[in-house]
C-alpha cells in the first residue's frame, strides 16, 4: 500500500487554493495538475508499506498527536522546485512555521521509534499545485502577478492517506485520522 501522512485542508480552503491554480493553469503551456479533492500538505510520504507497517505508522501517528496541540498557520506565496524546464509549482506556508516543524520533529522522533528511518531532507511544507508544469513566462513573473491572501489553516489533525488509482484517477484515500491535542 503507497502511503504518505497528511495534514488535510477544508474544502472552502482547497477552494480558494483551485482559484489559485486556475490563474497559474491560464500561464502554463501545460502541466500534471492536482485535482482539487486531493490538495493537502504533505507531512512525510512512507511510500510502499505492507500491513503490519501500516499498524505501526499508526502507532505512532497516535503517540504523536498526544504530544502536539492543534494549531493555526497561513498560506504563503507561490513556489516552485526545477525539474529541467518543467516545475513542480506549489503553494507554500507563511505563519505558523515553528508549530509545523514542531509536529514534524515529534512525528519522525515517532516513525523513528517504530523503526522507521528520519527523513533526510526534513520538511519543506507545500501543498503541490501541478507536476511537469511548462510556463509561458518566468516563474518570478508568475509569482508577482499571482497574489496568494493569507488564508488560515487550522491543523486539528493528521490524517494516514492511500495513494491509489480508481478508475484509473489518481485518488487519495484517508485510511486513518488522529486529531492533536
Amino acid at each position: 500500500m503507497r502511503v504518505f501522512i497528511a495534514i488535510e485542508l477544508e474544502d472552502g480552503l482547497k477552494a480558494y487554493i483551485g482559484e489559485k491554480q486556475q490563474e497559474v493553469r491560464t500561464h502554463s503551456e501545460k502541466g500534471n495538475f492536482t485535482r482539487l479533492e486531493n490538495l493537502h500538505l504533505t507531512l512525510r510520504f512512507m511510500g510502499e508499506v505492507p500491513n503490519q507497517g501500516i499498524e505501526k505508522i499508526k502507532e505512532a501517528m497516535a503517540a504523536t498527536a498526544e504530544e502536539i496541540n492543534a494549531f493555526p498557520m497561513t498560506l504563503g506565496t507561490l513556489g516552485e522546485f526545477p525539474r529541467g524546464n518543467k516545475k513542480i509549482l506549489w503553494m507554500g506556508i507563511h505563519q505558523g512555521q515553528p508549530a509545523l516543524q514542531q509536529l514534524f520533529q515529534a512525528l519522525e522522533k515517532c516513525l523513528e521509534e517504530k523503526g522507521y528511518s528520519r527523513e533526510e531532507k526534513g520538511l519543506k511544507p507545500h501543498i503541490t499545485l501541478g507536476r511537469e508544469v511548462i510556463l509561458k513566462k518566468p516563474f518570478d513573473e508568475l509569482k508577482e502577478e499571482i497574489a496568494v491572501e493569507e488564508k488560515n489553516i487550522e491543523v486539528k489533525g493528521i490524517t494516514l492517506m492511500e495513494s491509489t488509482r480508481i478508475q484509473g484517477v489518481l485518488t487519495y484515500v484517508p485510511i486513518y485520522r488522529r486529531n492533536l491535542q
